[in-house]
């Protein structure tokens, strides 16, 4: 086991379609339960610094269909396909309803499961991600519109690399992560690695990324986002984005516009952070882990 997980660590997996859907449990003996979910080209280990931040919290974290070691569970995939794993594993390993935390896709992924099984959850944590996307402008397609927001991102997936060291050369330079490299984001990008050198690459399915980055502009646009979940919600917005630049994902008129609309979600701004460090810099984790604190 790599030293920056910690010995509370070990891997699960649950019974889903298809297959089995694998992750990991931090502190097994925490009195509540969090379920964390990540974003679109990730995977579970970028909660580690989370469950450290939170360790009376069991937490339970997938790799979600097409990425880790869920990587050969089949197609297709999408947003609503991802909730019915998470639920299943929900059913599987908690005795009660959890706090479910989804960051970036994730968050799509969580509101998708509370508006389905909204008796699995009992508080609800969004970390950029979940709300919709504004349109594409006029001109710009769902396909254009995902190169541009993604297009390093699926780059990567294309790539292969010589050596582990390589990739880690890779994300080092990755302008998301200067000053932000640590023994935890070096578990993380390790863990993503599949195959042998000098043709390493990562676990992560590009087919699944374009189907689940379509469904994440295809979310509906309306009020009734969390549909029937009556427990606490919060939303934490970042400054930046995901190459670690100024503006995050969320304009400020669509943070205005939504918490008119939803009142009963608070929705946060944390400053200096970006898309990334929200989650893999403690700092960041400490924010997401006072968040979960306020609804456990």
């Amino acid at each position: 086991m790599d030293s920056a997980v910690s010995s509370s660590y070990r891997s699960i997996s649950a019974a889903v379609d298809g297959g089995r859907l694998h992750g990991g449990e931090w502190n097994p003996s925490g009195a509540t339960t969090v379920v964390a979910v990540h974003g679109i080209t990730a995977n579970h280990r970028t909660f580690a610094p989370l469950a450290e931040a939170l360790p009376r919290h069991r937490m339970l974290a997938p790799d979600l269909r097409g990425r880790g070691a869920s990587r050969t569970l089949p197609g297709p995939w999408g947003i609503d396909r991802h909730a019915e794993d998470v639920a299943g594993l929900i059913t599987s390993s908690a005795l009660g309803p959890v706090v479910l935390v989804g960051h970036s896709m994730g968050g799509f992924v969580a509101a998708a499961l509370v508006r389905r099984f909204p008796d699995l959850v009992s508080g609800l944590v969004l970390v950029d991600g979940g709300l919709p996307f504004p349109p594409p402008p006029q001109g710009i397609d769902v396909d254009q519109a995902i190169a541009q927001t993604l297009g390093p991102a699926l780059q990567r997936l294309q790539r292969t690399f010589p050596s582990r060291d390589a990739y880690h050369r890779f994300w080092q330079a990755h302008p998301a992560l200067q000053g932000a490299w640590s023994e935890a984001v070096a578990d993380y990008v390790d863990y993503d690695l599949v195959g042998s050198p000098p043709e390493l690459r990562s676990s992560v399915s590009s087919q699944a990324v374009l189907q689940d980055a379509r469904d994440q502009y295809q979310d509906p646009d309306t009020a009734d986002l969390l549909g029937g979940f009556s427990g606490p919600a919060r939303l934490l917005v970042v400054s930046r984005g995901l190459l670690g630049q100024p503006p995050g994902l969320y304009p400020e008129e669509e943070l205005v516009r939504w918490r008119s609309r939803m009142p009963w979600l608070s929705i946060d701004e944390v400053p200096q952070l970006n898309h990334y460090t929200i989650m893999l810099h403690p700092t960041g984790a400490a924010r997401v882990a006072a968040a979960v604190c306020t609804l456990s």
